[in-house]
């Protein structure tokens, strides 16, 4: 069976259990104000977007955008135990170190996904430095 007929089988009983019912915008016209897709996969992608579906790296984007909070303030504990402890070396700064460390690589590596996926490199995001040294430290 090719890939078409499968799609559409699965649209169909999608549409025979109500999958497609109540969606926001039902009934009315589809603007085409902020959408740049053009050909087949538009009002797929219009759909998607208008219910709250976003592209991967999109998705991506906004949870590096939620994430970057916690890096800046994993690296302001760290400073913050350098502070107290009197030294980079006190295995509370250390842990606060390795604590800030995976924070970063955590968020780096959504950066990277996104990066890979994005569709334009003047979209890219910039990566936290995972070897950085606190101002203090």
């Amino acid at each position: 069976m090719s890939f078409e007929k499968i799609a559409e089988e699965k649209i169909r009983e999608a549409i025979e259990q109500g999958a497609f019912n109540n969606l926001g915008g039902e009934g009315r016209r589809l603007k085409a104000l902020d959408d740049d897709f053009a050909g087949e996969d538009w009002v797929g992608l219009h759909v998607l977007r208008e219910n709250g579906f976003l592209p991967e790296w999109l998705e991506l984007r906004k949870q590096v955008h939620l994430s970057r909070p916690k890096v800046k303030a994993a690296m302001a504990e760290w400073e913050k135990a350098i502070e107290v402890a009197g030294s980079p070396y006190h295995p509370l700064a250390t842990r606060a170190g390795e604590n800030y460390r995976k924070t970063a690589r955590a968020v780096n590596d959504m950066i990277d996904l996104h990066n890979i996926r994005c569709p334009s490199i003047q979209l890219e995001l910039v990566r936290f430095r995972e070897d950085a040294r606190p101002s203090n430290g």
